[in-house]
Order: C-alpha cells, then sequence, then structure tokens
C-alpha cells in the first residue's frame, strides 16, 4: 500500500483553497476578477498532488534505507 505524503495533503489543501476562491468569485464580483488566477492555484495543487503520488511510489521502489548494511 502506498503511504499518503506532505506532497498529497499540501496538494489537497491547496485545491480546496482554489475552489474556495473560486466559489468566491462566483458569488462576489470583486472576488470574479481573480477566477482565471483560482484555476492557476487549482492546477498547483493538482501537480502538487501528482508530485505526492510519484514520490510515494518513487520511495517504493528505491528505498532510501535498504536491510543490507555493506
Amino acid at each position: 500500500m502506498i503511504g499518503i505524503g506532505a506532497e498529497f495533503i499540501a496538494g489537497i489543501a491547496i485545491v480546496g483553497i482554489g475552489v474556495l476562491f473560486l466559489i468566491a468569485g462566483l458569488l462576489n464580483p470583486v472576488w470574479a476578477l481573480i477566477i482565471p488566477v483560482d484555476f492557476v492555484i487549482i492546477a498547483i495543487g493538482a501537480a502538487t498532488m501528482g508530485l505526492g503520488i510519484w514520490s510515494s511510489i518513487y520511495e517504493k521502489k528505491h528505498p532510501v534505507h535498504s536491510n543490507h548494511h555493506h
């Protein structure tokens, strides 16, 4: 099983804040000015989540600490 890393949790938080900003932009005309930025924030969060998934898979295939002591 692949563990959930800090990058994945941070990605979820960034996507969540981007969605909240997007909802605020739909409700408030002042916040509507930054709607394009909201999509950038969501994309950064998705990329961070992808990095978390990639790093957990990479660490599973290439463990830093091995049981073999030379």
